[in-house]
Parts: structure tokens; C-alpha cells; sequence
């Protein structure tokens, strides 16, 4: 582990720390900032739920950061033989223990409602099944429950969907077998990635692709973007509203899945240019004449004349220029083939 790059990621809120409510346990997960500015590198793409104890420990280790399929500019796939798994749309759970006790936690909290819902399901309908667990891996599960329907509908079903097995100290993983719950399912046959692409299947968000060398991508179908983004119902004006409003900016990246990350940055970077662009404009054309009639018939010329007696008065005329680039309603995330 490179702390001193910890402390750093961590300092630049790359990085969020969640301490446990009662125990000397850590949560490590990447924020929305290093996935907005893709800042990637071992800490971060690590730190997707990480566990440590108070000396820096690893006491559960999570999958790392995966991206989706071409998502990463130049993405070289491993040549190798590989697997194919359903992509859920719950939360995932990440297996910890307290002593000789066994807890979940979500990717980024001890104490989530979805980690909560987990522990009451470890700790109920699942309990016959820690004596076939081994303390020494760390066990991931998707957190399925009706009141955690994120877009996808499982019904009345609360599971917990085992995923992966991984050793905690090295990383290595094992193979999914049979320890009373129920195991994410599996695609075999599939031997042409491209296929996967062309694959809509009815209730499904997509599939992750693992290799051999336990790399994996991820690939998410054009009815499960179209789905997401009714629900979560983020437009370029809301982005102009933020913007606009100086709202802290990691709330409304709260709200949007990863996949869409690009489009909220083309889109914030165009309002941004344009405001830029006309303060520069305005700049420019500011001068005060001999008198204020004179200046007040020159700035009438002029193309932004309310910003520049703004400017005259000393008033800010940040509201001006956020008005005059009020966008027109834009369908969110408009190709899921452009993200």
C-alpha cells in the first residue's frame, strides 16, 4: 500500500475515509471527483471499497476499479480465455468480520441502509452459512431488496448474490461454489466478446467479462441506459442550474452513473466556455466615456449592454451572463454509443 499516495488522494478528495461507528475499521472508496477527472491510479482504482484496520491492514479487499468495454482509450484486453457473469443492479456487499463475527459493509459505508439490509439478511436467512466461510477471503455479494430497486424489477426477492471469492492479502480468486447462497449467474458458450454487444436480454443490465488474469470489463445495454436516465432525470439544466446557483458540483455527480461522466463534462465545460466567453467579450468592450449618457448610449451598442453597466455599478453580473446561456431542455445522455 503507498500511503504517502493515500494521504495524497485522500487530501485531494480522490479518496473518502469512513470510519466504522464502533471498531478501529476503515472504508476506503474513490469519489465521484476522481472518477469525474478520471483520476486513476493504484490507490484509487484500488480503493472501491477497501477495508483496513487502523495500521493500514487490508482486512477486506474488494474488486478494484473495471471499467466498461472501450470506455479507456487504447483498452488492450488480455488474450486469454474468459468468463461471463450477469451485471446486477443492486449494491454491492463486501464481507468483513468483528472477531469470530461476520458483517457487511456497502462500497462506501459500514452503516448504509443498504449495508443494514445486508447485515439483517447475513444475520437471519443466511446465518447457517458462516461456518463454511473463511476468514481468511473476502466474499462480494450483490445487495438485492425490493425498496433498493435502483432500475432493474427482482420482485419481492431480498438475496444475497454471491460474486467473488478473494483472498484479502494477495488478491488471488477462487471459485464460486456452493455456501447456502445464492451465486450470480454465469453465461457459458460465449466465446466472441462482439457478440456481447448485439445481446439485449429482457430484465438484465448487462454482463461482466472476466479474464483468465481475474481483469475485467463491463458492458451495459442501450435499455438499461435509456431506463437510468428517465430515473435519474439529470439535464443540461440541471447542470446550468448548479453551475448557475454555485452549488456544490459533487451533488449532482452523485446522482449520475459512470457511465454518463462524459457527457456531464462536455456538457459543464460548454456552459463554462460560454460564460467565459462573454466576460472576456465584455471585458473588452468595458470603457467608461465622459460622461455616464455617453457611456450609457455606448454600452447600448455594445452586445451585452446589462453586464456592462453591471460592470459600471461594480455589481456582481455573474446572474446576467448565466441567464443569457440558459440552455434550451437537452434529453439526458442522448446515445449510450457516445458515452
Amino acid at each position: 500500500m503507498n500511503t504517502t499516495l493515500l494521504q495524497e488522494m485522500i487530501s485531494k478528495n480522490y479518496v473518502r475515509v469512513n470510519k466504522h461507528p464502533e471498531h478501529d475499521l476503515y472504508i476506503y472508496n474513490y469519489t465521484q471527483n476522481a472518477q469525474f477527472e478520471r483520476v486513476w491510479n493504484e490507490i484509487t482504482i484500488t480503493c472501491r471499497g477497501l477495508i483496513l484496520d487502523a495500521e493500514l491492514n487490508i482486512v477486506a479487499r474488494p474488486f478494484p476499479k473495471f471499467f466498461n468495454l472501450g470506455e479507456i482509450e487504447n483498452q488492450v484486453l488480455p488474450n486469454t480465455a474468459f468468463e461471463v457473469y450477469d451485471k446486477m443492479d443492486g449494491s454491492m456487499g463486501i464481507l468483513y468480520w468483528i472477531d469470530d463475527v461476520p458483517f457487511i459493509a456497502s462500497r462506501g459505508s459500514f452503516s448504509s441502509e443498504q449495508s443494514d439490509k445486508a447485515n439483517e439478511m447475513l444475520h437471519g436467512k443466511y446465518k447457517d452459512s458462516w461456518s463454511l466461510l473463511d476468514k481468511s477471503k473476502t466474499y462480494l455479494f450483490e445487495i438485492i431488496y425490493p425498496e433498493n430497486r435502483i432500475v432493474l424489477d427482482y420482485g419481492a426477492k431480498e438475496e444475497l448474490v454471491l460474486l467473488a471469492v478473494i483472498d484479502t492479502q494477495s488478491g488471488a480468486e477462487f471459485a464460486l461454489e456452493d455456501l447456502g447462497f445464492p451465486v450470480v449467474e454465469k453465461y457459458d458458450g460465449i466465446k466472441d466478446i462482439s457478440l456481447l454487444k448485439e445481446m439485449e436480454l429482457a430484465n438484465k443490465e448487462g454482463f461482466i467479462i472476466k479474464y483468465a488474469n481475474n481483469f475485467r470489463v463491463k458492458i451495459k445495454f442501450d435499455e438499461y441506459f435509456r431506463l437510468h436516465r428517465i430515473i435519474t432525470q439529470v439535464s443540461n439544466l440541471n447542470i446550468w442550474e448548479y453551475l448557475s446557483t454555485k452549488q456544490p458540483f459533487d451533488e449532482i455527480l452523485e446522482r449520475v452513473p459512470d457511465e454518463f461522466f462524459t457527457w456531464v463534462k462536455l456538457t459543464k465545460a460548454d456552459l463554462e466556455n460560454k460564460y467565459q466567453t462573454i466576460e472576456n467579450q465584455c471585458k473588452m468592450d468595458f470603457k467608461v466615456l465622459e460622461s455616464r449618457k455617453e457611456t450609457a448610449f455606448y454600452f447600448l451598442e455594445c452586445q451585452y449592454p446589462k453586464v456592462l453597466f453591471a460592470m459600471l455599478d461594480q455589481r456582481d453580473y455573474s446572474d446576467i451572463i448565466w441567464k443569457i446561456i440558459r440552455p434550451v431542455f437537452e434529453k439526458p445522455f442522448a446515445k449510450a454509443e457516445e458515452l
